[in-house]
């Protein structure tokens, strides 16, 4: 299997307005195990990369690095999905890679960033999403990075992104 990683804003955009617009209840529910797969539950204690067949380790590459730090039960649920992989639909696999990817590259700040950003997220019905991100791309490129620099400059200081502590 090749590796995949989109590096267009574009193709990420356009598969995030596909996941959006996603109507079959497999993918959502797929969606969301994954994301409930990085809030990682449960304590026990993590088997080793070696232990997964080629099958599943070739499907899980993006993770090979992170693997050992994953609990025992964060490592279940991504062996089901490794499973589930032969099922799924191109575009599915295509997107569950892009996500691994994706989060594989981020750094722990950013993945509990990410983690709290999901959470804010579930308390916002899907039609107040839908809406906003529509009227997000109605902007311009321009609006759009202004309003990124707003985003950035406005964040609180707290004492883990202190610019001292860095």
């Amino acid at each position: 299997m090749s590796a995949f990683r989109p590096t267009s804003l574009k193709y990420q955009t356009q598969l995030f307005q596909q996941i959006c617009a996603a109507s079959n209840r497999f993918a959502r529910q797929l969606i969301m195990g994954l994301l409930l797969i990085s809030l990682g539950l449960g304590f026990a204690q993590a088997q080793a990369w070696n232990a997964l067949n080629e099958e599943q380790r070739s499907v899980l590459a993006p993770l090979e690095e992170d693997w050992s730090s994953l609990n025992q039960n964060r490592q279940k649920k991504w062996v089901e999905v490794a499973n589930l992989y032969p099922k799924m639909s191109e575009a599915d696999r295509i997107t569950l890679q892009s996500r691994m990817y994706e989060w594989s590259g981020l750094s722990s700040r950013q993945r509990q960033r990410a983690r709290d950003n999901y959470l804010r997220t579930l308390k916002i019905s899907p039609e107040k999403k839908a809406a906003a991100w529509e009227n997000y791309q109605q902007l311009s490129d321009e609006d759009k990075k202004l309003l990124a620099e707003k985003r950035a400059a406005s964040s609180k200081r707290t004492t883990v992104t202190s610019p001292a502590l860095k």
